[in-house]
């Protein structure tokens, strides 16, 4: 295909939805993402419905689709009761069932002695066939079928029906065009996948459930396959540039090593080894640093920096939020005291005349660590020789906000840092190659956290006993799923229990939520700190990175609401200390699968395991938020299932990458195709 094809296709494939109804044109793009023909197009069914089936081969709980002649009608001979009326299809006979009937409609609908064409959930009581109101009554015989089929069904929203979208998606697959094949012709023989058009038409109109799937995985490839060649190419371009060269001396390593007043986990030891590592070779490092809860992840990014510093250049640590980067300042500046090495914090809440300091001695090179927030990468913050950016919690920043911390030095180390454990199939999806560390062993001075499921009707025995803690001048979490109380749902709210704390607790209860500005949780965190209140209602704010040493009890209520990675987390704020710890997880309405998330809480404390299980449960997107952290989110790809399609992208990426130029032009074509965030 040459160039002015390939245009031909993008501007198809780009150009505004056609044939859609006045009153949809605002709703449909909201459901498919945009409003491009490839928005459509991509837009995936949640499920499909087999139609396909004949009465005589249908059983009970099946969709048949037949025709039939009307034999009777039968009104209910008391109120409340049925209308049905008798039908006959390959001498069968079976009632149609209405509740909510106009007499005068259905006599127009089925006329004594006409044919009709009947589609619906075939189901038997006492011992008649029957179908409720079925989901198609056609006069036209006609039409039998375009009834009779595979039909898909997609997400809807108020205001436009499922007809309405295939009705769309149909009329814009007449003139979908040929793309030329990029994938091997042994792994399609194989996997015996159709080409790429066929699979988006057969997605929409299958012939079988299973070629729907079959379609659904060849374009899972396709998304999987583009997305690690980008990971690659990426890599390629702006991660294997070559710069400087550490050398490794260790110079304040081991000053700092007596200075600690505890001892390294193997697992650090051997993290810090391997970012030493990497920080020696000639190409830019781009690491992840992950760590269950709890595991001293902050310890091993310090080493990092540290050899940045060594090598004459500077380092910078990046935290989502001011008091967890003031948590981070204290404990590296107390580290650091036994060493020349000089630190400053820059925070929205850094004063003007102490900000101006810090900018200058920063560009200046006077400045080795600076620690801070999104104010490290304001356009006026300039460094000397940034070495090292340590990005912490870094799916809680845009891509967009990292690079511009990153782009304030040239070829700078990156290492990211995350406490969110990753399953590795969303890891190598996310990261490709990118090289990781693992901390999963924790301090022996972590005390287990006793975890234990109860019925939120105990709520009165369970506060009692939060008053006797306090008395003894423990600290306490109290987590709600919302801020505000909805009629709609019988859900905790923070605000509601909050009142009904004060009541027990008076004004040693405090309550922090989203609706709070940053500078307002800051201040709620630091006088929970500082005692002036022992218990925190609060939402999944606290979630990440806030050490309360002596807060040894956290409360999750409606735990059936969270994710298990999120429990595991909102757990993780507790037993931070020398006492031991507890976590309550109550429930109102607990199914069968909840009970089983909330059993692998009480049974595990490996942050590992449970990321596996949770994206198991809820699905790769879910675990990190992706929306919010700047990861591709798939449209037909699903991480956990596709495991084994992810593992031959990465691993056809990795074949292919060794043709590079070659790979530019097609590769450019067919992400522009799957993935318009990377233009």
């Amino acid at each position: 295909m040459n160039v002015d094809e390939q245009s031909s296709v993008l501007t198809f494939l780009n150009s505004k939805i056609e044939n859609i109804p006045k009153f949809h044109s605002a709703i449909l793009p909201k459901l498919c993402g945009g409003d491009r023909v490839v928005d459509l197009l991509f837009y995936k069914p949640l499920s499909y419905v087999d139609r396909s089936k004949s009465l005589p081969d249908a059983q009970v709980g099946e969709f048949t689709t037949f025709v039939a002649k009307v034999y009777e009608h039968q009104r209910p001979t008391s109120r409340g009761r049925p209308y049905r009326v008798i039908v006959e299809s390959e001498s069968q006979y079976l009632f149609i069932v209405f509740f909510n009937y106009s007499v005068k409609y259905l006599y127009k609908l089925f006329p004594v002695g006409t044919d009709i064409v009947i589609s619906g959930k075939l189901e038997k009581f006492a011992e008649h066939w029957q179908i409720t109101h079925p989901d198609y009554m056609l006069s036209d015989i006609n039409l039998f079928k375009e009834i009779a089929c595979i039909e898909p069904v997609y997400q809807l929203c108020r205001g436009i029906t499922n007809k309405s979208i295939r009705n769309i998606i149909s009329s814009n697959l007449k003139d979908l065009p040929d793309l030329p094949e990029w994938i091997d012709e042994t792994l399609i023989k194989q996997k015996k996948w159709l080409n790429w058009k066929e699979s988006i038409i057969r997605l929409h109109r299958p012939s079988s459930l299973a070629e729907a799937e079959v379609c659904r995985e060849r374009l899972a490839y396709d998304e999987l396959f583009a997305y690690q060649l980008a990971l690659k190419l990426a890599r390629e371009n702006h991660v294997k540039k070559e710069g400087k060269e550490f050398i490794i001396l260790s110079k304040y390593k081991e000053q700092v090593l007596n200075e600690l007043p505890f001892q390294l986990t193997n697992d650090q030891i051997r993290a810090i080894d391997e970012i030493s590592e990497r920080q020696k070779s000639r190409y830019r490092m781009v690491s992840l640093l992950q760590g269950d809860v709890g595991s001293g992840k902050t310890v091993v990014a310090l080493f990092a920096m540290l050899n940045v510093v060594e090598n004459n250049m500077q380092a910078a640590l990046m935290a989502p939020t001011t008091i967890l980067a003031e948590q981070h300042y204290n404990w590296i500046e107390e580290a650091l005291s036994c060493t020349d090495i000089k630190v400053a914090l820059l925070t929205g809440k850094t004063a003007r005349k102490e900000r101006k300091i810090i900018m200058n001695e920063l560009a200046s090179g006077i400045l080795n660590i600076v620690i801070g927030t999104h104010a490290l990468f304001q356009a006026n913050v300039t460094f000397k020789n940034l070495g090292l950016a340590v990005i912490d919690e870094q799916q809680r920043f845009g891509v967009i906000q990292r690079n511009r911390l990153v782009g304030k030095g040239e070829n700078t180390d990156i290492l990211f840092v995350t406490a969110t454990p990753i399953p590795r199939t969303l890891q190598q999806a996310m990261y490709g190659d990118v090289e990781c560390s693992i901390l999963r062993e924790k301090p022996k001075s972590r005390l287990p956290i006793k975890t234990v499921i109860m019925n939120v009707k105990k709520v009165s025995d369970i506060i009692q006993r939060l008053k006797d803690a306090i008395n003894r001048g423990e600290k306490a979490y109290w987590i709600c799923p919302y801020i505000e109380e909805n009629e709609e749902l019988n859900i905790a709210a923070a605000e509601m229990r909050f009142q009904e704390l004060q009541k027990t607790f008076f004004d040693r209860v405090g309550i922090i939520h989203g609706k709070l500005t940053q500078e307002q949780k800051d201040q709620v965190m630091f006088s929970f700190k500082r005692n002036e209140f022992s218990l925190l209602v609060a939402t999944t704010v606290i979630e990440v990175g806030i050490d309360v040493p002596d807060a040894t009890i956290m409360i999750i209520e409606n735990a059936e609401q969270f994710g298990l990675s999120q429990l595991h987390q909102l757990r993780g704020r507790v037993g931070r200390g020398n006492k031991p710890s507890f976590c309550v997880l109550l429930y109102d309405n607990l199914s069968k699968s909840s009970y089983s998330k909330l059993k692998i809480m009480c049974e595990s404390q490996d942050g590992f395991y449970i990321a596996e299980k949770d994206m198991m449960l809820r699905g790769s997107g879910d675990i990190l938020g992706t929306k919010q952290s700047g990861c591709m989110e798939f449209k037909f790809a699903d991480l956990y299932e596709d495991r084994e399609l992810l593992n031959l992208a990465y691993n056809s990426a990795k074949g292919t990458i060794a043709n590079f130029e070659l790979l530019l032009d097609i590769f450019e074509y067919r992400s522009r195709l799957h993935f318009s965030k990377f233009q």
